[in-house]
């Protein structure tokens, strides 16, 4: 079968090249993690992360850094670990410069707002492809 093959968050795991081998070549997905992002932090949680675990890093391991670092956030701003204020601090983030890129802000029904990363299998690896900033497409509706 000749197609382009597209896939989600999920799919942005070390298994899926492991397991395709060369079949993984090409294939597109959307993800939370750009790994030629550039930024020096996120360059260091992908390196420590390889040392730390001996796999690749995906999305899982930096949404979850991402939202522990929302939540230390949130903590700092309320000045407390009360969770209704910390919470409120929560809601009202904007503009978090994130691993995975400028959490936007939350909808009310605490959806993230924030820009999609696309990635493209090349020679075995995820690399960047794209991403997708407007904002109508990255707000969750209700």
């Amino acid at each position: 079968i000749k197609v382009q093959f597209i896939g989600e968050e999920g799919a942005d795991s070390p298994k899926t090249t492991e397991i395709a081998g060369d079949a993984a070549e090409g294939f597109i997905m959307v993800t939370n993690l750009n790994r030629d992002d550039k930024r020096k932090f996120v360059q260091e949680f992908l390196s420590t992360y390889r040392k730390r675990h001996k796999i690749e890093p995906d999305m899982v391991g930096a949404s979850a850094y991402d939202a522990f670092m929302l939540l230390a956030n949130a903590i700092k701003t309320a000045k407390t670990t009360d969770g209704a204020a910390v919470a409120k601090a929560l809601a009202n983030t904007k503009n978090y410069d994130g691993l995975t890129g400028l959490i936007k802000g939350f909808t009310a029904e605490g959806e993230v707002v924030k820009p999609v990363q696309i990635q493209r299998v090349k020679d075995g690896k995820f690399h960047y492809y794209g991403v997708v900033k407007d904002i109508k497409l990255i707000t969750p509706s209700r």
